[in-house]
């Protein structure tokens, strides 16, 4: 696992003062990095190092590990390490305890370089003593890096001088630049360690490389010198991509690579074999081109190669349009703009127009437009990136609809009114319900109730104006005299009117023996029963209303004791005066033996001594009367004379 080392690192990586290649770098020849977990674990081979192995924990002096941690070494006089210099936690590393005198401690045989090539030589070193550690004294590593041919002639050699210690453990890179002559492909690679006795001289050796070094190279893009350029993939033209090599080849080979994963992996480019590469367009992305070159004689050798820098040309999103517009606006409306939006990328907007018009949202809005706005808005949207695009948006500004309408606004209960529009060629009715129900210039409102309609005008031009037409809907009132009353001849009652909703007015009738005709109560006392009428007057003329209250007067009843049925008109039938008042009387007459002789339910006419049609014998007979409205019953006897 890889980690930000420079920021969680208990060690710091720095490049010494060395003779490092400040040309073009090709990929390692040689790496030794001493393997991490995907390799096997172990000493190095037989011969590469004078030092004695030590399987695990902290060496001793004249031995060696190799391990991707070494904690608490020697009560904590070393420094901690827990990763190689590359951060990578599971990275291994060479942990030196060196012995008590000089030495060539690592001597290694580098095959596969190529004649007439430059290479860069680095190794990584770090002091692992802490600085208080052997009193402050400690002794100081002091390294030498020898190439030599397998002759023993010395190609280049490099002293590191005294390596000190760092208050945070800090790999270093020291190397240097040797080219052996065009048949030398072998080298022989000495490390020696000049350091003496004492306490201390204890370091950890990482990342021994070889990279070839080939000249400076230098980029342009269309004749402007750098490595990187930004285009909009709507703005695409093809790229000059040139590279200027400097001096070191005798006869240099050149080619082209592509790579599309940000330098994890290249190609070459088919054809693209000069300092010179024209790009054409492509699609949205990072596309990155190095030029790879070399000596002729190791074309075919990837090795043998160097490469520039990448030159990185980002293809970045266009910026979004929407396409023209056209839009008519009535004087007076509004006009709601709309920007493109994308994702992806923060945008921004500039809008420009007639009158000054200026805004910086994507949605602006253009309020109570005049004559004067008439024209063309344009805006630009911007992407992070720099890529732009227009949208442009033709206004065009009418003058507006003023609507009217004729009809009736008051109307009764079942009568309808012709409501017609004038102003305008288009029209739509609604009811307060917001529902359609008419789109001709004149509708026939029959609401049966108070309604809101309302008329929405339109022009050729698309300009509009709505009106709201109310409607009133005058019902007719409720009208109720009253329950029925019920009174003695002689005595008074009052009526109970009521009437609810609008009206103009009310009378009763008949108005005879009334006080209080005025109001909805009031006095009455009728000599016979009476039916009386409360008449509501409506509105405008609308409907009248009416309800009636019975007041129904009884009179005292004294029933006769006695009458002559013998046909001589006087006195012949037996009538009770004034029960006819009473509509659910019952009469009812007996003989000494209790037999039923006349019975009528309800009263209505006399009793004429007659039996089912026979007369019966002179005598007395008696009477029940039950008056049918809750009285006491009434009873006596009658005398009948012959």
């Amino acid at each position: 696992m890889k980690y930000c080392f420079f920021i969680f690192s208990l060690f710091i990586n720095l490049s010494a003062n060395a003779q490092l290649c400040t040309g073009s770098l090709g990929e390692p020849v040689v790496n030794i990095s001493f393997g991490n977990k995907n390799s096997a674990a172990g000493p190095l081979r037989p011969g590469v190092t004078n030092l004695g192995y030590a399987a695990t924990g902290c060496p001793n002096d004249g031995n060696y590990t190799i391990t991707n941690a070494a904690l608490g070494c020697f009560s904590s006089t070393w420094h901690d390490i827990n990763r190689d210099h590359t951060g990578d936690e599971d990275g291994r590393f060479m942990l030196i305890n060196a012995t008590n005198a000089p030495s060539v401690f690592f001597v290694d045989t580098i095959t596969g370089l190529c004649g007439n090539t430059s290479y860069e030589f680095g190794a990584w070193v770090a002091n692992v003593l802490k600085p208080s550690s052997c009193n402050g004294n400690g002794t100081k590593p002091n390294l030498t890096f020898t190439i030599e041919t397998l002759s023993g002639t010395v190609l280049e050699s490099y002293n590191t001088g005294n390596i000190n210690e760092d208050a945070v453990l800090t790999f270093k890179q020291y190397g240097f630049l040797f080219k052996p002559d065009i048949n030398t492909s072998t080298i022989v690679l000495r490390i020696a360690n000049n350091a003496g006795t004492g306490c201390g001289n204890d370091l950890a050796l990482d990342d021994i490389t070889f990279r070839p070094c080939g000249p400076v190279m230098s980029a342009s893009i269309d004749g402007v010198a750098g490595f990187t350029k930004n285009v909009c993939f709507n703005n695409q033209t093809n790229l000059n991509l040139n590279m200027s090599v400097g001096s070191g080849y005798l006869n240099p080979v050149y080619q082209w690579q592509l790579s599309t994963n940000l330098g994890n992996t290249w190609n070459d480019i088919l054809g693209a074999t000069s300092t010179n590469y024209i790009r054409s367009g492509t699609s949205v992305g990072t596309f990155q081109y190095r030029l790879v070159a070399g000596e002729s004689a190791f074309a075919s050798v990837a090795s043998c190669k160097t490469a520039s820098l990448p030159v990185t040309i980002k293809i970045n999103n266009e910026a979004p349009k929407l396409g023209n517009q056209t839009i008519n606006q009535c004087i007076g409306g509004s006009i709601n703009f709309n920007g493109a939006s994308g994702s992806g990328s923060s945008l921004t907007y500039q809008w420009t127009g007639p009158n000054g018009f200026s805004a910086a949202i994507r949605d602006p809005i253009l309020p109570n437009i005049r004559l004067g706005d008439t024209g063309r808005y344009i805006v630009q949207v911007s992407t992070n990136e720099g890529c732009s695009a227009n949208d442009t948006i033709t206004i065009t500004a009418f003058n507006a609809i003023n609507g009217s309408y004729t009809g009736n606004n008051l109307i009764c209960l079942g009568d309808s009114t012709l409501l017609s529009a004038v102003g305008g060629s288009q029209f739509e009715w609604y009811n307060n319900t917001r529902a359609i129900v008419g789109s001709n210039s004149s509708y026939l409102a029959k609401p049966t109730d108070t309604t809101t309609y309302q008329l929405l005008f339109r022009d050729v031009m698309g300009c509009s104006d709505s009106i709201n037409i109310p409607v009133k809907v005058i019902k007719p009132p409720v009208v109720d005299a009253g329950p029925n009353r019920s009174i003695m001849q002689g005595n008074s009652t009052a009526l109970l009117g009521s009437i609810s909703g609008q009206n103009n007015g009310f009378v009763w009738s008949p108005l005879t023996n009334m006080l209080q005709q005025n109001t909805l109560t009031p006095l009455v006392s009728p000599f016979n029963t009476t039916t009386y009428t409360l008449t509501a007057y409506g509105l405008n003329g609308c409907t009248i209303t009416t309800d009636t209250a019975l007041v129904r007067v009884f009179v005292s009843i004294a029933p006769p004791n006695s009458f002559s049925p013998n046909g001589d008109g006087i006195h012949d039938i037996w009538l009770v005066p004034g029960l006819e008042t009473y509509p659910f009387s019952e009469v009812s007459i007996f003989n000494r033996a209790g037999q039923i002789m006349f019975q009528a339910k309800p009263y209505a006419e006399g009793w004429d001594g007659k039996y089912k049609g026979k007369d019966v014998p002179s005598g007395v007979y008696y009477y029940i009367i039950n008056r049918g409205n809750g009285e006491a019953l009434l009873s006596g006897s009658i005398y009948l004379i012959k």
